[in-house]
């Protein structure tokens, strides 16, 4: 069905160029856009003949029809689909190539309108399913199957969420170099989240799709395109569209945590720690509350600046005393300290790694800067 103000916009359009009357019919043969505004709403006999009938064209010369004057009508058709007229008024052999280029320019430019608006209504459709993945925890599954399945993205796939911080260019331009890149399907999808985050939902391949060395390196490959022009946040791994808010909200986690990392950082690789602040602090703080009370708040930026470096380096006390830009051995002294504080020895126990890093979590969750 012709739109009228698309109709009205051409003639517009054709007036500027040619003095010849040229009138727009639609399906049922009533004039919805003339150059003579006069016409507008009178019904065409011998358009609505050709929308319904066989003929690709009719010379209205010597017929008697109301509302019809000389000149040339063509049909316009779309996909085989025949939708109107556009009409001439003239003398046929003069008016007869006008009118087949105001057909031709009608047909391409009715063809490039639809186009677009198919392609704002994706964008738009695109832009409600990733809000409904990202930002509502309980999404109707059914309702994300169904525009997923619009859109074009199987379900039937392990994907990992990818969020990256542009810097130092702009969002639109690390989406042309992801989806340029070698590794970018048409089963991933991207879309900037503002100006200075992308979100990729990247899909694997069988093999790629367990917790392994494998799929860190698939992942560091797929984002070789921008290294160097974006910080990537890797959440955890998702096979159902209501699940994917938790991968997003993972990716989110990490930004949060590791605003200055220089390369990828996996949820996966931090996972201990985020299930440590995934704990209630009510629970925390029905386990420690005792044992912070006994410490001074000097004690207690000791021991979250020893226990954070330990955890960081896993253990690792060379490594570990350098962060602290202190001697390894004052880092031992401090540590020994610890054990003896709380009973417990975390290299020889992991129930006691256990505890020393769920009390580290608990006294960062609830230190006030104005004591630090």
């Amino acid at each position: 069905m012709l739109d009228r103000d698309f109709a009205e916009k051409f003639i517009d359009r054709v007036t500027r160029y040619t003095e010849y009357n040229v009138n727009i019919m639609d399906e049922r043969g009533i004039i919805i856009a003339s150059c003579d505004k006069a016409r507008f709403g009178q019904y065409h006999e011998v358009a609505y003949r050709l929308v319904t009938g066989t003929e690709e064209i009719a010379d209205t010369t010597g017929m008697s029809f109301p509302n019809v004057l000389p000149g040339i009508n063509m049909v316009i058709a779309t996909g085989g689909v025949r939708e109107g007229v556009v009409g001439v008024t003239g003398v046929p052999d003069e008016v007869r190539p006008v009118a087949l280029m105001v057909k031709m320019a009608f047909e391409t430019m009715l063809k490039y309108e639809r186009q677009q608006e198919e392609q704002r209504r994706r964008a738009n459709k695109k832009e409600h399913f990733i809000y409904l993945l990202t930002q509502v925890e309980n999404a109707d599954p059914a309702l994300l199957r169904e525009m997923a399945r619009d859109l074009g993205y199987p379900e039937e796939m392990v994907r990992a969420p990818i969020l990256l911080k542009t810097h130092p260019c702009e969002a639109s331009e690390l989406l042309k170099l992801l989806r340029n890149g070698p590794l970018h399907t048409n089963r991933d999808f991207s879309f900037a989240l503002d100006d200075s985050h992308v979100l990729v939902f990247k899909g694997f391949q069988q093999q790629n799709k367990t917790i392994n060395a494998a799929y860190r390196d698939f992942l560091t490959d797929y984002l070789s395109p921008v290294k160097g022009r974006a910080q990537a946040y890797i959440g955890s791994f998702q096979d159902t569209y209501p699940q994917y808010c938790y991968g997003y909200r993972h990716c989110r986690w990490l930004e949060e945590r590791f605003p200055e990392a220089n390369e990828p950082v996996f949820f996966y690789g931090n996972l201990s720690a985020y299930l440590r602040e995934a704990i209630p602090l009510r629970e925390l703080q029905h386990a420690f509350s005792v044992c912070r009370s006994q410490m001074s708040p000097e004690r207690r930026r000791s021991f979250c600046e020893t226990v954070g470096a330990l955890i960081e380096t896993n253990y690792h006390f060379p490594e570990a005393a350098e962060r602290l830009f202190i001697h390894k051995n004052t880092l031992v002294y401090r540590y020994n300290a610890i054990k003896q504080d709380l009973g417990i020895d975390p290299l020889a126990s992991a129930a006691d790694r256990a505890l020393l890093e769920a009390f580290y979590s608990y006294l960062l969750r609830t230190r006030k800067p104005e004591s630090d």
